[in-house]
């Protein structure tokens, strides 16, 4: 039943139109284009083993956010927050844990997860939303679950637990604006904070990231 959801929203959208959806006020990396962001990937490609590349877009947006998002041919969307906020180091980290996702076989049900998120159900086809309902709050719990192996696969591709810990911090409360950052003080407070943050929503890649931080460190 819920694969028959999946392939319902991904005939009525299609490859193109899920493009159209994401991708519309988005600007595509490329050697010519942000070279800076596009060595990312392709240090993390070559990191990971990767053998078919993804195209990575950057959008406006104030969210410090990462997504990738695809039915056939998976693509990464990266936040004009994150370039703002983030050193280099990190935003290989958030490049990384992405395309961890790709790897993983995540971003079909992430997609679904981000259309639903995005546009609700009640925006899709009436079969797919009727077959998607009685799933929705297993695949947004497993959709949180996904982060978690991905931060796993992001620590793989860039070896730096510093970098690692420094980009959960930011996205928990982005930079530091001229005062002091203390990862040691993020692992203090995602100590107290117990598994209280795993039960919440998730928002794509800034889904809880005190409590992740602290299972990477």
């Amino acid at each position: 039943g819920f694969d028959d959801g999946n392939r319902k929203i991904a005939g009525c959208l299609g490859e193109r139109g899920l493009r159209q959806l994401f991708l519309a006020n988005a600007v595509r990396v490329g050697p010519e284009q942000r070279p800076q962001l596009d060595a990312l990937l392709t240090e993390v490609c070559s990191a990971l083993d990767v053998k078919e590349r993804p195209q990575l877009y950057v959008s406006q947006s104030p969210l410090l956010n990462a997504q990738a998002i695809g039915f056939d041919k998976p693509f990464i969307v990266f936040s004009s927050a994150a370039l703002e906020h983030l050193d280099r180091d990190e935003q290989r980290v958030l490049i990384a844990h992405e395309v961890a996702h790709i790897m993983s076989g995540h971003v079909l049900y992430r997609t679904v997860a981000l259309i639903i998120m995005t546009v609700g159900l009640s925006a899709l086809p009436f079969l797919a939303a009727a077959v998607l309902f009685p799933f929705q709050f297993a695949l947004l719990e497993w959709y949180r679950k996904s982060e978690l192996s991905s931060d796993r696969g992001a620590l793989l591709a860039v070896q730096d637990r510093r970098a690692a810990m420094m980009t959960f911090l930011k996205l928990a409360g982005g930079r530091d604006y001229g005062g002091t950052d203390s990862p040691d003080e993020v692992k203090r407070q995602a100590a107290g904070a117990g598994g209280q943050g795993d039960g919440a929503a998730p928002a794509g890649t800034g889904s809880n990231p005190v409590c992740r931080g602290k299972r990477v460190t």
